[in-house]
């Protein structure tokens, strides 16, 4: 896996206010667009004419209220905005970093681009998260998995362990049903 450069201060609040705006949002998923776009410079403007931290293009603005796009606040959660949308369009974080990076139109007309499947790619190493399981629940800025289910992307997940190897709510919900239908068993 990559990594995460440490972002300076005021990019880091930005980060930390956009994972409490959108916690279905992997932090460490919007930090690794703000280092992929941005290099967290929330000054960053690119050839095609996208802004600020998280390289927003300026017909988005509006949609996402964003009325200053270097603001890095305004930058971070209209990008967490985007990739939780995304997300639903698309059910994958892979997918949803790819329309991010191309465009759902373009994605939807041309398919994703070799240059666009390699953004996807490292901005999911960089974030810590395997492409075959980026359908995964949110994560703080550290990288490490909330294993709360507090995501609802980890609603269809139907794993008995997290990252860690420790049971997830699946595994104790089968656990429960198993010692209920043991309990109604030996008690007939």
């Amino acid at each position: 896996m990559g990594a995460l450069a440490t972002p300076p201060s005021n990019v880091q609040a930005a980060i930390a206010n956009a994972c409490a705006n959108f916690p279905n949002v992997p932090c460490s998923l919007i930090q690794s667009v703000a280092q992929q776009e941005s290099s967290y410079n929330p000054s960053a403007v690119s050839s095609e004419g996208a802004q600020g931290l998280m390289q927003i293009m300026p017909a988005n603005d509006a949609s996402l209220n964003v009325s200053n796009p270097f603001d890095p606040t305004q930058s971070a959660n209209a990008g967490a905005a985007l990739l939780q949308t995304y997300y639903n369009q698309y059910g994958n974080w892979t997918q949803a970093l790819e329309a991010y990076n191309q465009g759902p139109g373009s994605i939807a007309s041309n398919g994703a681009s070799t240059g666009t499947m390699d953004y996807a790619s490292q901005v999911l190493a960089n974030a810590g998260i395997d492409p075959n399981l980026s359908a995964m629940g949110p994560t703080d800025i550290s990288g490490s998995t909330d294993v709360t289910g507090g995501g609802d992307s980890t609603l269809f997940d139907f794993s008995f362990t997290d990252s860690s190897g420790d049971l997830t709510g699946v595994a104790y919900v089968g656990i429960a049903a198993a010692a209920l239908l043991l309990i109604m068993v030996v008690g007939n």
